[in-house]
């Protein structure tokens, strides 16, 4: 079976950015993990199953998950941070569970607090059965020289999801740069989609930036990731 997965920052979306919303009722995918979602339009609501986090959330068709959520996971930890990192659930497709993470490392929290839930995430993925899909805003890169420690820590966190049987199949080409600075100039990977080796991914990209960049009002700071994946 074929599913499209998306991952976006829609850029503290309210409920009066129409112009977001019904390029969103365009995209038709199955799975979402949407970061700074503010509200969510009732016609967006009747087409997919919502689950919330903190200005975060993950988006289930109607049409392809019938079962829809059946519990969420959490971490127990502790940290009111590291619980608001992060929304998720458990569905169920082709008679297979299915786990997904919608993640936004929000501005505010230190490296450390972060690197806290990623420990969270990294036990659970070892302890847990059955596939899982992680996408999000994480908010740091490889490439940042002016902030260190998340470089290191994105760097870390590639390599750790890689080793657990994970790929970001954006990272690995040139337009790859999902982000654009406020005074245009700069872009970087700090959006991500970590699918698991065992899926079959048939495609993945981002629209043209004119779409969502050049749009008036401008739909968004960051592009979406789309995949087409097969499980």
């Amino acid at each position: 079976m074929k599913i499209k997965v998306v991952t976006w920052n829609i850029n503290r979306a309210a409920y009066t950015r129409r112009n977001l919303w019904n390029y969103m009722g365009t995209m038709d995918f199955d799975v979402g993990f949407f970061q700074e979602v503010y509200m969510i339009p009732a016609d967006i609501r009747r087409m997919y199953h919502t689950i919330r986090g903190e200005m975060n959330a993950v988006l289930l068709s109607r049409k392809t998950f019938d079962g829809a959520i059946r519990n969420y996971i959490t971490t127990d930890s502790g940290n009111e941070y590291v619980d608001d990192f992060y929304v998720s659930c458990t569905t169920e497709i082709s008679g297979m569970e299915l786990k997904l993470f919608s993640i936004y490392n929000y501005v505010g929290p230190a490296v450390a607090d972060f690197a806290k839930f990623l420990d969270y995430l990294y036990k659970y993925i070892e302890g847990c059965h059955g596939p899982l899909i992680i996408g999000g805003d994480f908010n740091m890169s490889e490439t940042f020289t002016n902030l260190t420690n998340w470089g290191i820590l994105a760097a870390d966190m590639i390599e750790r999801l890689a080793g657990l049987g994970f790929r970001d199949h954006l990272l690995e080409r040139s337009d790859s740069l999902t982000f654009i600075t406020p005074d245009r100039k700069r872009r970087y990977k700090i959006d991500y989609l970590f699918i698991p080796e065992e899926f079959n991914v048939l495609g993945v990209g981002s629209p043209d930036e004119d779409e969502i960049f050049g749009a008036k009002p401008r739909l968004s700071d960051h592009l979406p990731i789309e995949a087409i994946v097969e499980i």
